[in-house]
């Protein structure tokens, strides 16, 4: 059983997902044919931008090229966003086997993440995307975490006011955002810490934590 009336929202990126491996780096970085560090350099200045759609993918990976003092054909750029979009599909086991319990007893799921449409579409193609009611990313809404707009789009969307959502991000300032409008917002720092707040904040609901 749910809580009535309660949300749980995740966010998707080193939550849902694992953090972006090292090998997934270097393969980028190699099909760059630059330095993993001189291409990670250039790979998040304008990311945020990416996120929101205030770019697209060709205008992205341009930027980036430009930044490494390269200029790549179609066939790069198609072979770098693929790559790219491939690298945060690695999920965490943990957090799965979370949502999968969540879902199974009858909880009200979603997801709110901060990605580009190249990944958002993917995301959306996973399995697990199943187990949510709604998945809102910043590409479709026009913001990014922790901007208040993201956050309402979200709220709009799932028909809830922030006193009814549990919500949960690994980084602090997107936690801090949700809390300030008024939902109840868990830092995310591995899946056992994260059960075991949860089922305290849907106490009363029948959730318990099982592994």
């Amino acid at each position: 059983m749910s809580l009535p009336g309660k949300w749980v929202i995740f966010d998707y990126g080193n939550v849902v997902s694992e953090e972006q491996s090292g090998d997934d780096l270097a393969a980028l970085a190699g099909e760059a044919q630059v330095p993993v560090a001189a291409f990670r350099d250039a790979y998040w200045p304008r990311r945020i931008d990416y996120d929101r759609a205030d770019l697209d993918g060709w205008e992205y990976w341009g930027d980036v090229a430009e930044r490494l003092g390269q200029h790549w054909d179609d066939q790069r750029i198609t072979r770098l966003s693929q790559l790219d979009t491939a690298s945060w599909l690695h999920l965490r086991p943990g957090t799965v086997a979370l949502v999968e319990e969540l879902s199974a007893a009858g909880q009200p799921l979603a997801l709110l993440s901060n990605a580009p449409v190249e990944v958002a579409d993917a995301v959306a193609r996973l399995p697990l995307a199943r187990h949510f009611r709604h998945l809102v990313f910043s590409c479709h809404v026009k913001a990014t975490k922790p901007d208040p707009d993201c956050y309402r789009a979200a709220l709009d969307r799932i028909g809830a006011q922030p006193g009814d959502v549990i919500f949960t991000d690994d980084r602090a300032e997107n936690v801090a955002g949700a809390a300030r409008l008024g939902m109840t917002a868990l830092p995310f720092t591995a899946p056992g810490t994260l059960r075991a707040s949860l089922a305290a904040a849907l106490s009363g609901s029948g959730f318990q934590p099982g592994r």
